[in-house]
């Protein structure tokens, strides 16, 4: 029977109910032997075992998580109508490898486990999916801040960020009660304000045709010569350069892990004489230069060339066009204005990336035939792309470079202080409502005040209810993508049997067929893959949209202002892996004898045909890209459960404290009634939280 009396449409069934049951009295007694390590480690003992590194703070914290994972297995025993068994049985190393035994026992509690007890419903078993996520996160956040060094503390990372010029006196004073009165709720909150805060980096991607200069004109900007420059398709896949106190150069792949090479073995991986086809499966390059114009926080990316000589490149380029802050489009001015120019400009405006066209190799021109190009080029722009866009002449020779310092004095340096006051604006706005959500759950754990209406324990209950079924569907998702993918990848023979088809089927009509078969074999392929990856992002943008409607949801029934701004979760989907079949020779004619034989026994033909000219090396680049694409859907889910988490957990803090799982004894109201007066001295201004002034003010009224 549940808390209302009502037995539940589904539950478990009377074995798996006391598995539940017997996995949870076995984690409690983990927990206590936990204490026992930690009380020994506090002891006077004459020939202690354990080393006494753990703060009376960290003490706190540890007795805090151990408290909630107990509060959160009575929960769960509660929540599945399951009795609670009476009491039975009345250093940070020792501490985690119990943890890990913890975490194996929560991890068997997976549906999948489970069956091996009889049949589970659908809906349990989400259920018992978002048990898991709930414990084996809290276990998880309890390893991290138990393996954190002195470098990675939170206290640390702010005071880290305050000596650079961030200011973080608000966040700092919260950090600080949070610590001391261990409200380890607000922990992730608080590392994702930090992950903000030092996340300052402005992307500029250069993007231009093969040879229009884009590696000669970053070495001019950033003062060196380690981007290999030359006529013919040199970047094969995208160069990320940032600050470093000294040049490195790392080397990220799809098939091995990532590794760090000298500076000057750049142009092995980077560029097409050495990596052709990118056949050393690159995925990213990172390098890092002292230069004195990244040291500000501008990251420069050099993309490959577009155009036929580089197709492979090209789709590396469109590939990367969702990730930058700004777009460079270079356009030559030793050649013309191209269809490719055009589409670039075009397809930075379709992603919503603020543009800048730079007129490279301006020292080929003469002063008056220089404005003449530019406003030819800013005329086609208005008319093809209908945007109106400035046109900024630079050059890479000494002679000519006042153009090229100008452009980045007016155009790069101001966006990049615009971009840091927007960053800071939006930070002050986080850390506001943080403060307000402290200072509501200090409140409640001072005990006070009326007890919440029946109708106001039900809403709670269905935001708790709704945050752990939210949870389970995550752990769903990343299982979803993998068999998405892996369907996707059964279905590849599908394409080529549709290739077949279509060129079949212009044959048949006797307009002399396409003029290029092979490229017509590689298009569906592609067009396979495309669609079939639209799909899979399609699903995860809905899926982000879902976990922001969740949290907001919850917030709304427990009565707090911490909720996701507008489109926080569905900025995490970008990024995608690109497919691109263009390496592929195909040459394939017209069937003749097959054709006699019918039109079915003549497509599989020449559809084995196709399968046969694209061969093992096809097959192997394909799989690898499945893979490419598996390991980015892990990450996406990765992000949106931690982006979901850095909210879900205070959110089911609080509806713990409202449910009467948490209440503040005599001895810490002082304590607790000082930090509250600390947090609560801090004004905000009106206008950081003006936009939340309703939720804030039912926040306060429902922990008053």
């Amino acid at each position: 029977m549940n808390s209302e009396g009502q037995a539940p449409v589904e539950s478990l069934n009377e074995f798996q109910a006391s598995r539940l049951r017997v996995t949870c009295e076995y984690i409690d007694k983990l927990l206590s032997d936990v204490e026992g390590v930690l009380n020994t480690s506090a002891s006077q003992a004459a020939f202690p075992r354990y080393f006494p590194d753990i703060a009376p703070a960290q003490r706190r914290t540890i007795d805090d998580y151990i408290g909630r994972l107990r509060a959160q297995l009575l929960g769960v025993l509660v929540g599945q109508g399951i009795s609670v068994p009476g009491p039975s049985i009345p250093a940070t190393r020792a501490v985690r490898v119990m943890l890990g035994a913890v975490d194996i026992a929560v991890e068997e509690l997976k549906p999948h486990y489970m069956l091996g007890y009889g049949h589970l419903p659908e809906s349990v078993a989400t259920e018992l999916n978002g048990i898991v996520g709930e414990l084996s996160g809290l276990v998880s956040r309890l390893e991290r801040y138990l393996a954190q060094g002195v470098g990675q503390d939170q206290r640390v990372r702010v005071e880290r960020l305050e000596a650079v010029g961030n200011d973080l006196r608000l966040l700092k004073e919260i950090e600080q009660v949070v610590r001391e009165r261990a409200l380890v709720e607000f922990r992730p909150a608080i590392a994702a304000i930090l992950d903000r805060a030092e996340d300052q980096v402005l992307e500029v991607a250069v993007f231009g045709r093969v040879s229009a200069g884009k590696s000669a004109l970053l070495n001019a900007i950033l003062d060196t010569d380690v981007l290999p420059v030359g006529v013919t398709p040199i970047t094969a896949v995208p160069i990320r350069i940032s600050y470093a106190a000294a040049p490195s150069l790392t080397v990220s792949f799809s098939e091995a892990a990532t590794k760090t090479f000298e500076i000057g073995r750049l142009a092995e991986f980077a560029t097409e004489q050495h990596n052709p086809g990118n056949s050393k499966h690159v995925a990213r390059i990172a390098v890092g230069l002292p230069s004195a114009r990244l040291r500000g926080g501008v990251a420069f990316v050099d993309t490959p060339g577009l155009g036929a000589l580089a197709t492979s490149g090209a789709a590396e380029t469109i590939a990367y066009l969702p990730k930058c802050d700004l777009g460079v489009a270079l356009i030559d001015a030793g050649s013309t204005l191209t269809a490719d120019d055009l589409q670039t400009i075009a397809a930075l405006q379709e992603a919503a990336i603020p543009v800048n066209v730079l007129l490279s190799k301006a020292d080929l021109l003469s002063a008056d035939d220089r404005q003449q190009f530019i406003q030819y080029v800013i005329g086609n722009i208005a008319s093809e792309c209908r945007m109106e866009l400035a046109v900024h002449p630079v050059s890479v020779l000494p002679s000519h470079r006042e153009m090229t310092d100008r452009w980045f004095e007016c155009e790069i340096v101001p966006l990049y202080g615009e971009s840091r006051e927007l960053r800071a604006a939006s930070l002050r706005r986080k850390i506001g409502i943080l403060r307000e959500s402290v200072a509501a759950a200090l409140r409640a754990r001072m005990g006070r005040g009326r007890q919440l209406s029946a109708s106001a324990r039900e809403r709670v209950r269905a935001a708790a209810a709704l945050l752990r079924r939210t949870t389970g569907e995550i752990e769903e998702m990343g299982a979803a993508c993998e068999r998405a993918i892996d369907a996707a990848s059964a279905d590849v023979p599908e394409a080529i049997q549709s290739a077949a088809s279509r060129l079949l089927g212009s044959w048949s009509r006797n307009d002399g067929g396409p003029v290029a078969p092979g490229q017509m074999v590689r298009d569906v392929v592609a067009y396979f893959v495309q669609q079939r990856v639209k799909r899979l992002q399609d699903d995860l943008v809905a899926f982000a949209t879902q976990l922001q409607g969740a949290l907001n949801q919850s917030a709304s029934d427990i009565g707090l202002a911490d909720v996701p701004g507008d489109g926080e979760f569905q900025s995490a989907i970008r990024g995608t892996p690109i497919f691109d079949p263009q390496q592929f020779a195909i040459v394939v004619s017209r069937p003749s004898i097959s054709m006699l034989l019918g039109r079915r026994f003549a497509e599989r033909q020449l559809a084995a045909r196709i399968e046969r000219q694209l061969g093992e090396p096809f097959r192997e680049s394909v799989d690898a890209y499945w893979r490419l694409l598996k390991d980015w859907s892990r990450s996406i889910v990765g992000q949106l459960k931690q982006r979901f988490e850095s909210y879900a957990e205070n959110h089911r803090a609080r509806a713990e404290q409202a449910l009467g799982g948490f209440d503040g004894n005599a001895g810490e109201l002082e304590g607790i009634q000082q930090s509250l007066a600390s947090l609560e001295g801090d004004a905000v201004p009106p206008s950081i939280l003006s936009d939340q002034a309703p939720q804030i003010a039912e926040a306060r009224t429902t922990t008053a």
